[in-house]
């Protein structure tokens, strides 16, 4: 029997749920930021000296939850009736997380809250993306991606922002108004959602006969595989899982390090520096729904191309800004969108090729990943890759810079990006083909 599908259950209202809880997410995470060695120092009692160490070890636990809770939410997703119960407790841990944050003068508990913190990204991204893919399917889920991209744009950008602002005008507690606020709307949309049931659109095309009670039984060769192991011996998936990884990489080890970087060459202040990043957000704000719906015309194939091909001279070409005039400047901000270019061109390109080749997987054996599919598992290795960069990014970044120096970092990881290309030409599947997975891949 197909499910009323009212406006509850609408691609649109669904995609407009996922968008605000992303956004959501990533604003309450970007919150915090300016504020964080007032936290530490103040609030906390840590030593000056200490603080450092402590906004470091509080980056990687962050990362380290995020990559965790997305296995088991991706695990939860798969094996959960209705994907919105999951979806919902992430929304109400974040909740949680941000009062204790708003609320706690304790070390252990502030480190708690960043660990919750980390379970609600997780759970958000992962199970939001197959709410996404259950509601649209995959041959819009490239669009649909693009908003969801340009919400984290959104969230990444204003966070910081906003933050900094209030705490300036109105002290540390109340920078965490907004973010209450926006939850309990998030709440509200998400208690209005009525999503259709896992599956259903892969499940589901013409006519009864599609339904996954007639399907084929699991291969006998595929049996003692579990589902996680299946996926990632498929060359496209972990291709497209790399390219996250690499993504988050490029785009965390610059906010490690540019800062640093404008402030020593440029003394930009803080506000400046914002300014200069708007130079990296604008285009991915602006022009990810447009890279989405490139993806779903076209396929993954060539805007994932095209994306790592415009970040790794991007990268490059930063090693060019070293002196501090009118026309490094200016550079500075056009490099800094080209990357930004390449990043919403590859971000929606990447997400689309996993649900493809996820789908392209359980078609080669029917019925391995039973009734409600793999897409949640898929979608949390895809967070583990990307929180994977979280960590990557800044250590390396930091790393090289102190060893090779700024140009020795940025060309290194243009020629990451060139390496990824060619990866991406091997491996990634045009308009979503079966290309890349085939019996004898997996």
């Amino acid at each position: 029997m197909i499910p009323h599908t009212g406006w509850r259950s609408s691609s649109a209202f669904v995609t407009l749920v996922v968008c605000v809880a992303i956004f959501t997410d990533i604003f309450l995470h970007g919150l915090i930021v300016p504020v964080l060695p007032f936290a530490l120092k103040v609030r906390m009692g840590i030593p000056e000296s200490d603080i450092q160490l402590w906004a470091s070890a509080i980056l990687a636990i962050y990362g380290a939850s995020i990559f965790l809770g997305s296995l088991l939410f991706g695990w939860i997703g798969d094996h959960s009736k209705t994907r919105k119960g999951p979806f919902l407790l992430g929304l109400i841990v974040v909740g949680g997380a941000t009062l204790l944050t708003a609320l706690t003068t304790s070390l252990p508990l502030f480190l708690l809250a960043r660990v919750l913190q980390g379970i609600s990204t997780s759970s958000i991204f992962t199970i939001g993306y197959c709410l996404l893919l259950d509601t649209v399917g995959s041959k819009h889920i490239g669009s649909a991606i693009g908003f969801t991209s340009m919400g984290l744009s959104l969230g990444l950008f204003a966070g910081p922002i906003i933050g900094g602002f209030i705490y300036d005008i109105a002290g540390y507690r109340a920078v965490f108004a907004p973010a209450i606020a926006l939850i309990l709307i998030e709440i509200i949309l998400c208690g209005l959602l009525k999503p259709l049931p896992p599956g259903y659109k892969h499940n589901h095309h013409s006519s009864p006969e599609h339904s996954p009670l007639l399907h084929h039984p699991p291969e006998e060769q595929t049996q003692a595989s579990p589902p996680t192991l299946l996926i990632l011996r498929c060359p496209r998936f972990l291709i497209a899982i790399i390219g996250m990884c690499m993504l988050n990489t490029f785009m965390t080890a610059l906010e490690a390090v540019l800062p640093v970087y404008l402030q020593d060459l440029f003394n930009y202040t803080s506000s400046q520096i914002a300014i200069v990043f708007l130079s990296n957000f604008l285009p991915l704000i602006l022009l990810s729904p447009l890279a989405g719906y490139c993806v779903d015309r076209v396929g993954p194939y060539w805007p994932a191309i095209s994306g790592f091909a415009l970040t790794a001279p991007s990268m490059m070409l930063l090693g060019m800004i070293q002196e501090n005039t009118t026309l490094y400047s200016v550079s500075l901000r056009l490099f800094l969108f080209l990357f930004g270019c390449g990043v919403s061109l590859a971000m929606p390109a990447l997400m689309a090729e996993i649900s493809m080749a996820t789908e392209v997987v359980e078609k080669r054996h029917p019925g391995v990943f039973g009734v409600r599919g793999a897409y949640s598992q898929a979608y949390g290795l895809s967070n583990a890759a990307f929180a994977a960069g979280t960590l990557v990014g800044p250590l390396y970044a930091g790393y090289i810079r102190e060893w090779g120096g700024w140009v020795a970092m940025t060309v290194s990881m243009g020629v990451l990006s060139l390496v990824t290309v060619v990866l991406v030409v091997v491996f990634t599947g045009r308009r979503g083909g079966q290309s890349g997975c085939g019996r004898e891949d997996v």
